[in-house]
């Protein structure tokens, strides 16, 4: 990372904020009157059971703060980062379907709670409880869209927001950020059914393309709608819209890479997922490729046998985990989060002066140095 006199702002400042954002968000949810909508109890208790746990609210938290760093009133842009929040949320519901995730933050998946409510309370077999809460579970996601796009459209009817600047911003995530979010998550899929680690073809480029389609253009778009509102512009190309577009859309890849090197070697406790549960999982990570690219004949095929077996051991697991981490798999990754970031910091250079501005700073080294 390159030296900033503003990236030795206290991560406290920056904790606080999120705090704050946090509290603001969860309010303005629990006051949305779309709410009253959800039934049955399952899809109501399914559509809350991800944003009633703690988290760390980054992307509406980032929302806020490109909203303030253009002298916006990030005031009117709760709604917005409430919607990018909600966004989010549905992506990891059906995230964690596609991955056969049994955790999210410690806690059971939506389709594993709804499995086991369907078992307890409506006494399906197994088999037709799994089915019921995978099915639930897309619904919630669904149901989580529409929310989102709602909460948007609360930007103009509730903080009065121009509409037409909310019209772009709804335009452009339901077109653009919707269609390569879904391309990346079928990249993911298609790039963890490759089974043959050891002539793996993928390049770094491919998954750096599908980290930035998974979670960086989602960052990209929090910057991007928090600059608009804040200068209540509907101009995509503004000088200081497409500074924080940049900005954040680097960062975001930085934060996935992080989240991978996390994925691997973070602790449960922290993560709220098991050690090594990418490599369960057969991610095809930067960490994996260089660690197989520098692994010998026999340790490619102790992966090779390892990487995407459900079945694996957690000692085969953790025999894998350190093969990836000697052969240097770990660093790479990790010296290409800080790339990302020495990317982004010169597109703040000229936006203005002010505490918002440091708290992208701070965000910024933030996503390379945390362990959750």
């Amino acid at each position: 990372m390159q030296n900033n006199p503003s990236l030795g702002l206290s991560q406290n400042k920056l904790f606080k904020f999120l705090k704050d954002a946090d509290e603001e968000v969860l309010s303005y949810l629990d006051s949305s009157s779309v709410t009253s909508f959800f039934a049955p109890a399952h899809i109501s208790d399914g559509t809350w059971s991800y944003i009633k746990r703690p988290a760390k609210r980054l992307r509406p938290a980032v929302l806020l703060m490109a909203c303030g760093s253009v002298g916006g009133d990030i005031e009117k842009a709760i709604p917005a980062a409430a919607g990018v929040e909600v966004y989010h949320t549905w992506t990891l519901v059906h995230d964690d379907i596609i991955d056969n995730d049994n955790l999210r933050r410690g806690l059971p998946t939506v389709h594993s709670l709804t499995s086991a409510k369907g078992s307890e309370e409506m006494g399906l077999i197994p088999e037709k409880a799994n089915k019921y809460g995978e099915s639930v579970a897309i619904l919630v996601g669904d149901l989580q869209q529409g929310w989102a796009i709602n909460l948007f459209i609360d930007s103009a009817l509730d903080r009065g927001v121009d509409s037409k600047v909310v019209l772009r911003i709804v335009a452009y995530l339901q077109s653009y950020v919707l269609a390569n979010l879904i391309r990346g998550e079928a990249l993911d899929i298609q790039y963890g059914l490759l089974d043959d680690v050891a002539s793996i073809s993928l390049s770094e480029d491919e998954v750096l393309e599908m980290l930035w389609l998974k979670t960086g253009i989602l960052y990209e778009f929090a910057g991007m709608a928090g600059a608009m509102i804040g200068l209540d512009c509907a101009d995509f190309e503004n000088p200081e819209v497409r500074a924080l577009k940049n900005f954040t859309a680097n960062c975001g890849i930085a934060f996935q890479l992080q989240d991978d090197i996390l994925g691997l070697v973070g602790s449960q406790e922290e993560t709220g997922k098991p050690v090594g549960s990418d490599v369960r999982e057969g991610k095809k990570t930067i960490i994996v490729l260089e660690g197989i690219k520098n692994a010998s004949l026999n340790e490619q095929r102790k992966v090779g046998k390892i990487l995407g077996n459900q079945n694996a051991s957690p000692e085969e697991i953790l025999e894998v985990v350190e093969i990836l981490r000697a052969r240097g798999g770990v660093k790479r990754c990790s010296d290409l989060a800080n790339i990302y970031i020495d990317k982004a910091l010169p597109f703040l250079e000229d936006i203005p002066e002010s505490k918002y501005k440091e708290l992208l700073y701070s965000w910024a080294e933030f996503m390379i140095n945390r362990n959750f």
